[in-house]
């Protein structure tokens, strides 16, 4: 804990009016910020002695709060010119804690001449990404194209990751269930965590990164030992497991170990996948290896000041200058600084204490969390995984034969010769998923395709989508009830079949097999004591 003289400049946009709060008027601020956004709270007073407090009535009012604020020591050496903490959100929550009046004093009306409000807000992607909760599907593109075709306005994303734009015949976001929802944020930082990369949030430009890897560019700034009053040095546990994969198809089946430096022998995380492509189960396993690491020490500085360096998450740092021993763990050392924590309270939180000043004196409690500048474990925050699949109805999609005609397609890909099929999504703007070409509920003896049309329960997945059956019968399949009966009907069409029933007729059991090519048909029959065979051309 220390006192410091700190500079505040606080702004609210209400109903896109601005409002600025001296800085000496807020009597307590509690920031937390972290590599991928921050939470705040803020306490301030606003006066009403000489004009009226034109902030309270739109203040009180629902609708969206933004916040500016601006953080720096006033005292500064001259040669130092650090950038100011600078942050950017949105109010989650508000209240007025107080309202000053003169009791004793007959003033015309009673009116309050101080309020003291407090706002919480946060960053912009953890308040508008998490009330968010999209469902969207594009095909034949990149995740990049998923995400910019689900964002909400108001949060300013950029991209530093090739496998963004990586191409998929199908790309879908997951909104969850009714009792289960899944935001658009749980799933930016899923995928950030899945692929091993990084979600980084720049305070200075109020603007996020989805990148491949934490930032690497910079030169560390030396912070003196003068500034800080204590720290301590973490050992996150080793891991102790390696990576075991195994690819269980039938044919082709294979098997991968990891080698963890610190896992113990014997000791493994088996991963079990159906991948019939070898290439695609090489890079999920070599995906698990990467993310298989050990985080390095971990270090919490304990200020004795407000720094006197620009100080914000994802600078490299160096403990240089000062009182710093050459002896320490610390030194010669680059580190990344993650996290800030900063608390103050004014030494007088009172309405009219230094009032509509720009700086005052505050008790502050700051801690601060560094790592090796080339850890490469991302720092994320928690998330929900997105609920796969997700459930919608498609057409069977056939590009052979006539359009009345009920035909089946079986497609293939170009590169990796897997036979696939076609579905259209009628509530998605009729487009295309592709789906495997596979027996599904028969066994190789029957060889059944889904004609042109036929209505099937479609599970997309995140990047591909199966059949999990279908919902209709082909038109002249069903059977009335009375007949009790059974039915295969194969065939293009009415004018192009070849139909085998079963049924009772006087509840004695009728087989028939009947062939037709428009006026051409031929029927086997059997029933009680007799067999037709007949051949005829209709007129």
């Amino acid at each position: 804990m220390f006192d410091d003289l700190l500079e505040l400049r606080l702004q609210l946009n209400i109903n896109n009016q601005d409002y600025k709060i001296p800085g000496a008027n807020i009597k307590s601020f509690d920031i937390a910020i972290y590599p991928y956004g921050y939470s705040a709270s803020l306490s301030f007073w606003v006066s009403a002695e000489v004009s009226a407090d034109e902030m309270f009535p739109n203040f009180i009012k629902p609708g969206q709060i933004k916040v500016s604020l601006e953080m720096e020591a006033r005292i500064k050496p001259k040669d130092a010119k650090p950038e100011p903490l600078r942050l950017q959100g949105i109010v989650t929550g508000k209240a007025v804690i107080k309202e000053l009046t003169i009791e004793t004093t007959k003033i015309k009306g009673n009116p309050v001449l101080y309020r003291l409000y407090k706002v919480d807000f946060k960053d912009a992607a953890s308040v508008l990404w998490t009330r968010h909760f999209p469902f969207a599907l594009v095909v034949d593109a990149g995740v990049k194209d998923l995400i910019d075709a689900a964002k909400a306005g108001g949060v300013d994303l950029k991209y530093d990751w090739k496998i963004l734009e990586d191409k998929y015949p199908i790309n879908t976001l997951s909104c969850g269930t009714m009792d289960n929802p899944v935001s658009f944020y749980d799933f930016i930082i899923w995928y950030t965590s899945y692929y091993n990369g990084a979600f980084i949030y720049d305070t200075k430009k109020n603007q996020y990164t989805m990148a491949a890897q934490k930032l690497r560019d910079g030169s560390p700034v030396s912070i003196s030992g003068l500034e800080i009053a204590d720290y301590s040095i973490e050992f996150p546990e080793a891991g102790l497991s390696n990576i075991r994969a195994y690819n269980v198809v039938a044919e082709g089946f294979a098997k991968k170990e990891g080698k963890q430096e610190n896992a113990l022998h014997g000791i493994w995380r088996d991963m079990l996948v159906r991948e019939p492509i070898a290439a695609d189960f090489d890079k999920l396993f070599d995906l698990a290896e990467s993310k298989n690491k050990d985080k390095d020490h971990i270090i919490y500085l304990q200020h004795k000041r407000f720094p006197l360096i620009t100080f914000r998450p994802d600078i490299f740092l160096e403990m240089e200058g000062g009182l710093w021993s050459d002896k320490i763990f610390l030194k010669g050392k680059k580190y990344r600084l993650c996290d800030i924590f900063i608390k103050g309270n004014a030494v007088d939180a009172g309405p009219d204490a230094d009032h509509n000043m720009a700086y005052t004196t505050y008790h502050v409690k700051m801690t601060s969390r560094l790592e090796l500048k080339d850890d490469p474990v991302p720092n994320l925050p928690s998330f929900k995984s997105p609920v796969y699949p997700v459930a919608v109805e498609g057409l069977i999609v056939s590009d052979q034969g006539k359009n009345e005609e009920e035909t089946y397609h079986i497609y293939q890909n170009d590169q990796t010769k897997l036979d696939y099929l076609k579905v259209k999504l009628p509530a998605f703007e009729n487009k295309i998923v592709t789906v495997p070409f596979e027996p599904m509920f028969d066994t190789g003896h029957f060889y059944f395709t889904p004609y042109k049309n036929e209505k099937a329960l479609i599970e997309l997945y995140f990047h591909d989508a199966r059949i999990a059956r279908f919902l209709d019968w082909r038109p002249e399949a069903r059977l009335p009830m009375d007949t009790q009966g059974n039915h295969i009907l194969m065939g293009k069409g009415k004018d192009s079949k070849t139909s085998v029933d079963h049924v009772y007729t006087d509840d004695k059991p009728k087989f028939s097999i009947t062939r037709k090519s428009k006026k051409d048909t031929e029927i086997i029959q059997l029933a009680e004591g007799t067999i037709i065979l007949q051949t005829k051309e209709e007129n």
